[in-house]
């Protein structure tokens, strides 16, 4: 389980709200940072707004930059962390297991029987102080729960989960007010 290398990607809106910065970083099993990436702001045009519609967002944080950081990292994760759901997808086009993850809500925590029928599981653990998590992986990649669900009630354990994101998220604010490339 030390050896494990832990992806989480993301992509958030630029400050200026028309642009989008892709991000991944990798970890070990305790969340300490291993490798870090990130895009350039990416910026639609009109025409693309128009002609991608609502699947402009997919196209970007997938085809633009999520698949495009994958292949440059030298540290493959054994698995992927996403925090949008339409990230999910990129399991088809990567080989690494990609998993949904955002804080669980308390009336899941409540009824894990319900939350489960919706292809969700809850992530808890009593003897850390940590919230718990809910996670949803692709369903045309069930091997993917029994391969990883071990690994990854292990590592919530060692730390937060969801922080990462935050960190990431910190990240690109620094960029954003430093270089130009990131607004």
């Amino acid at each position: 389980m030390s050896k494990l290398k832990i992806g989480f990607y993301s992509l958030y809106e630029t400050d200026i709200k028309d642009s989008y910065v892709g991000t991944l970083l990798i970890t070990d099993s305790y969340g300490i940072p291993l490798e870090f990436k990130c895009t350039h702001s990416v910026k639609a045009t009109a025409i693309q707004k128009a002609l991608y519609g609502e699947r402009l967002q997919p196209y970007i944080g997938i085809e633009l930059c999520g698949l495009p950081l994958m292949k440059s990292i030298t540290n493959s994760p054994d698995f992927l962390f996403v925090n949008e759901n339409y990230l999910l997808t990129m399991r088809g086009k990567i080989s690494t297991p990609v998993i949904l993850i955002a804080r669980a809500d308390k009336e899941n925590q409540d009824k894990p029987e319900e939350f489960a029928k919706e292809g969700k599981l809850l992530v808890a653990h009593e003897y850390n102080n940590f919230e718990p998590v809910e996670i949803q992986y692709n369903q045309d990649f069930a091997k993917d729960t029994k391969a990883t669900l071990e690994d990854v009630n292990t590592i919530s354990a060692n730390f937060d989960l969801i922080e990462p994101f935050e960190r990431m998220k910190k990240s690109v604010e620094i960029l954003g007010k430093t270089d130009s490339k990131f607004k």
